[in-house]
């Protein structure tokens, strides 16, 4: 399989690990973390049970920030087992393709500006992954479910804003050609990311995880590229 990275990835803000000779790779858990993102949001969506199951825990007193990922993995995956028999390798090499500096910005989708800049390391190119899994059909649909529901919030979130029609308006239609869509790495500064984002939506949610946790479900802080013109992350897993 191969990992096309449409537009450039970020693994953390201290760049990417190297190994014993100073090569930089990518963990094989982001692309673990990736896929995971996409499974949590796909079940929400698609079955009712799984919804209430996973509102009636958001929803309870005492809530753990720490917890809740798992927690909400572990309710999906108990009745959904498609993350069983997913092989990734630990070290991704990324010598087929370029590792670079760029400056990149915390963009705020609703304020509709830069709250921070800073400098950090990239990757862009295309990744040999020999990663498999007995699930790849469901993963695909996953994918897709999950990156254009991300594409279109961020994009509704922005508007009239002039990314719109330079960047997301022509992601979203080639989002739909993609074989297994995957946002992956450091893509936003939000906690929770997008595993959450089906409940942006649904009031009592939205208000009982800000008012708790002081939390947004929407990934609003999203990391922009300002050369590239892009935010970070978008790939597509070609089989």
């Amino acid at each position: 399989m191969e990992l096309l990275t449409w537009t450039p990835v970020i693994f953390t803000r201290h760049g990417f690990p190297r190994d014993e000779a100073g090569r930089p790779f990518l963990p094989g858990n982001a692309i673990k973390e990736a896929i995971t993102s996409a499974v949590i949001y796909y079940y929400i969506k698609k079955d009712r049970e799984i919804e209430a199951k996973v509102k009636a825990y958001l929803l309870k007193k005492g809530l753990k920030p720490d917890e809740v990922i798992e927690r909400v993995k572990e309710i999906i995956t108990d009745k959904y087992p498609v993350l069983n028999g997913l092989e990734v390798p630990e070290r991704i090499d990324l010598s087929n393709g370029e590792v670079y500096e760029a400056r990149a910005e915390v963009f705020d989708l609703k304020k509709w500006e830069d709250v921070e800049d800073f400098k950090v390391e990239v990757f862009k190119g295309t990744i040999e992954l020999p990663i498999s899994s007995p699930h790849l059909e469901k993963l695909k649909a996953a994918g897709h479910s999950y990156c254009e529901a991300l594409a279109r919030m961020e994009m509704s979130m922005l508007r009239d804003h002039p990314l719109v029609e330079q960047f997301y308006q022509p992601l979203l239609n080639d989002l739909k050609r993609w074989e297994i869509p995957l946002r992956v790495g450091m893509w936003t500064e939000v906690r929770f990311r997008g595993n959450l984002l089906f409940f942006w939506r649904i009031k009592e949610v939205r208000e009982k995880l800000m008012d708790e946790l002081k939390m947004d479900i929407r990934p609003r802080r999203v990391i922009y590229l300002p050369r590239e013109k892009c935010t970070t992350g978008w790939c597509e897993l070609k089989v």
